[in-house]
């Protein structure tokens, strides 16, 4: 996270403005809902022909509007959360390139040529990536998340509670099973290392390899880091694939307890039609980014373990 607060502080500016229309696509998102609510609440209980003209007219009109607005505001959005992203990228490109330009002769003699190349290929490419993703989108996602919540539950506390209680047991599930898919993807990215760290000494002592005759012996070794790679990724995959398995089996729970709880409460007069149109229409907001977030916070420990691997590296060119 250092990393991260490092760069929102060089360009705190540009992040704040890019946040600012973040926060402003998503209350424009739940004030469309509220006025789709009141427009059914209203279509309902109109009797005359020429009212309802008259009410549909004039509900186009504001309708329009309303989306109008949404697009630009949506539109300016994801255009500064991209070009923040690769501002960040590039930020993040210029200090590694500094750590090497600023280090002394006797640190970089030090340096293995293949965990370096490593880095430059894989984690600094798997930084840029998840922040381009998955920053803003996260952002997005937990502001719609907190924002929709509060509004649903001013609207109706039981059906709130009935929409968000059940994703808890997915959470638990969530925080357990991440430590485990932290230490695999830090295994795997061991092992990948030293793949490449074994590939640049072959390059290096290929002519007494060959004049000793040492195939075999360099072929068991780097056959047993295959190895090792191939098992942490297989084992990776499988935890990954289970907690993405109960993630779905899961994912059906609230929206049938929202349908069968919500439609006997609209029967029993305790909350209109359009409120209940809210809150399936909201729903993804609130417990679709609950179910998520297995995938978000196992994609949120490869993105922690790339940056532990080159974030001193950083430091130092940043200065």
């Amino acid at each position: 996270m250092k990393l991260l607060k490092k760069l929102i502080r060089l360009h705190k500016i540009l992040f704040s403005t890019a946040l600012l229309f973040t926060v402003l696509s998503v209350l424009f998102n739940l004030y469309w809902n509220r006025f789709l609510a009141e427009t059914i609440n209203k279509t309902g209980s109109m009797a005359g022909l020429k009212e309802a003209e008259e009410f549909l007219l004039q509900s186009f009109i504001t309708a329009a509007a309303i989306v109008f607005f949404h697009a630009a505001v949506e539109y300016v959005s994801s255009y500064l959360a991209s070009y923040t992203c690769e501002i960040f990228a590039h930020e993040m490109r210029m200090g590694y390139s500094r750590y090497y330009l600023q280090s002394d002769i006797f640190t970089l003699s030090k340096l293995n040529v293949g965990e370096e190349q490593s880095a430059m290929q894989n984690e600094l490419r798997e930084i840029s990536s998840y922040l381009n993703e998955n920053l803003f989108s996260f952002i997005k996602q937990f502001i719609a998340f907190i924002a929709a919540a509060l509004f649903l539950f001013f609207q109706s506390c039981k059906l709130t509670l009935v929409s968000i209680l059940p994703v808890i047991l997915l959470l638990i599930y969530c925080y357990f099973s991440g430590r485990i898919i932290k230490k695999d993807t830090e295994r795997c990215q061991k092992s990948r290392e030293q793949i490449n760290g074994m590939t640049d000494i072959l390059l290096e002592l290929f002519p007494i390899i060959q004049i000793y005759d040492a195939y075999s012996l360099i072929h068991r070794a780097l056959e047993e880091k295959f190895s090792e790679w191939q098992n942490s990724n297989i084992r990776k995959e499988r935890i990954t694939a289970r907690l993405m398995s109960v993630s779905g089996l899961l994912s059906f729970v609230p929206l049938l307890l929202l349908l069968g709880v919500g439609g006997t409460m609209v029967k029993n007069g305790e909350i209109s039609i359009g409120i209940f149109y809210i809150f399936i229409n909201l729903s993804g907001d609130v417990s679709g980014f609950l179910q998520n977030m297995p995938a978000v916070y196992a994609g949120f420990k490869r993105f922690m373990a790339s940056v532990s691997r080159v974030e001193d590296k950083f430091k130092k060119g940043w200065g």
